[in-house]
């Protein structure tokens, strides 16, 4: 998660009842309706496998006695992208000091330096953050983060494997033509698949399908599938554990953690969970309990032209412009409640009805598109858009819905108010689109992010002849140029 705005969020999702963390499962004995000798075998194997690879990575009661840890850590955080192309997600990266007390559910989180330095704590059921002036609240998506990344930490993830009750085998499989062993097994409210190398009886891939409803950046995929991969182990102390975790969402890499350095039980400052009466009363009076969608603001609106509205805002439409009788929506907002909120915003500008939507930026934040489906409007797509909006709206139960591709130009409206569609290629979104109306002179490039992307548009706006009095992107809508 890496984002800057505070928002609001709804305190129940798919880990919701994981608020207890794994390791903390009340354990039951589970008598099978139908015993036989084959099921009782599988599990047997099961819980073989686990033990095994717990036994090598130091046993069972060093990993019990794990309570505290700190993790210096790597994290690279890359761009998810549908091309073929190798080598294209753009990773960022970050340098974080991981702190966990595992026995009161707190996680401390500390990167950057000096000024920059941020401190991000979650101490049972409260998120705040401390830009160096003391904690106010953050999102309870970070709540929901500290649930899931402890429950793929390696360690962690063992011990919930061994004490779990419904262990069972699911056969094997190949990956690289290494033979692995695929294990199921329920984590609190939640199945998850776990792969073991057969050759070395290690811990390897954790699967499981998972919403995160209070993520302003996931949230529009839905329940999505997430895999973790482990590699490159090494023992530190009593305990060894791999230390590249690769996160997985959507069939593509989200994140990358590498673990530098760890430390098990060190002695931590007696405050290093410490979150106040204070600041806990803020948190729970805050939009910080709610949707972190829910905290999008409009920052203005106003029709720039007879035939062209503008939002501007983080998280909604950019606007509309009129095809003739009806107008275009220009984007769909990160999720339905934002959808609505941009037609709302539109609505008292006195727009008119909104008779298609164009979702012309590859990248996840277009799932105002269900909404927009649900209410029979035809939806325009760039090549590069397609798969994300293709991904959103299956996850959101939407599979069938026929998009149109613009592949080619495409002319909607008539007379002096009808725009162009048109494929274009910019230099990190092949496939992207413009959109160009004559009466105006107004070229909206959705995708584009700096000053190359623009002179790209240009260049193919020359080579058409059309002239060109305004620019416009997702976040600056209009734009007009110097004559």
């Amino acid at each position: 998660m890496r984002h800057g705005v505070r928002a609001k969020v709804q305190p129940a999702h798919s880990l919701g009842k994981m608020r207890i963390v794994v390791w903390l499962l009340t354990l039951v004995t589970v008598v099978p309706l139908v015993p036989t000798s084959l099921a009782a075998q599988g599990v047997d194997e099961a819980r073989g496998t686990v033990r095994q690879a717990v036994e090598l990575v130091g046993g069972s009661s060093a990993l019990r006695n794990v309570q505290r840890v700190v993790f210096d850590m790597v994290t690279q955080w890359s761009t998810t992208q549908f091309r073929d192309v190798p080598f294209t997600d753009r990773p960022a990266y970050e340098f974080n000091m991981d702190v966990r007390d595992y026995s009161i559910l707190a996680w401390r989180n500390t990167r950057g330096l000096g000024s920059r330095r941020i401190v991000d704590l979650v101490r049972d059921s409260v998120a705040v953050r401390d830009f160096g002036k003391g904690f106010t609240p953050l999102s309870v998506a970070y709540v929901d983060e500290r649930d899931e990344l402890f429950l793929y930490t390696p360690d962690r993830l063992l011990l919930a494997l061994l004490d779990t009750p419904d262990l069972h085998m699911l056969g094997d499989t190949l990956i690289g033509g290494e033979r692995h062993r695929i294990l199921g097994a329920t984590l609190g409210d939640l199945p998850v698949t776990v792969l073991f190398h057969s050759g070395t009886g290690l811990l390897a891939v954790l699967r499981f399908q998972v919403g995160q409803p209070n993520d302003y950046g996931l949230v529009p995929w839905g329940r999505m599938q997430v895999e973790v991969w482990y590699s490159n182990w090494r023992t530190f102390g009593d305990v060894s554990i791999p230390t590249q975790w690769d996160i997985v969402r959507v069939g593509k890499v989200y994140k990358r953690i590498t673990i530098q350095r760890a430390s098990f039980n060190p002695e931590f400052a007696a405050d290093s969970f410490a979150v106040s009466s204070a600041a806990r009363e803020a948190y729970f009076t805050s939009i910080a309990t709610r949707p972190m969608h829910e905290g999008v603001q409009i920052d203005s609106t106003s029709l720039v032209t007879p035939s062209l509205a503008e939002i501007q805002s983080f998280g909604t439409a950019s606007g509309a412009v009129r095809t003739g009788a009806g107008w275009l929506l220009l984007g769909v907002g990160q999720t339905p409640f934002n959808y609505t909120q941009s037609l709302q915003a539109l609505r008292d500008l006195g727009v008119g009805v909104i008779e298609a939507v164009l979702v012309g930026t590859a990248n996840p934040g277009n799932g105002g598109v269900l909404q927009a489906v649900e209410a029979g409007l035809p939806v325009y797509v760039s090549p590069a858009s397609k798969e994300f909006v293709s991904r959103i709206l299956r996850n959101g139960g939407h599979p069938d819905v026929s998009l149109i591709i613009v592949s080619d130009t495409v002319t909607l409206g008539s007379g002096p108010e009808r725009v162009f569609l048109e494929p274009l290629d910019l230099p990190n979104v092949p496939g992207s689109l413009v959109l160009f109306q004559p009466q105006s002179g107004w070229l909206f490039i959705p995708d584009a992010r700096t000053p190359l992307d623009i002179r790209v548009a240009r260049r193919h706006a020359d080579g058409r002849g059309w002239t060109v009095r305004a620019i416009g992107t997702q976040r600056n809508p209009y734009q007009l140029l110097e004559q």
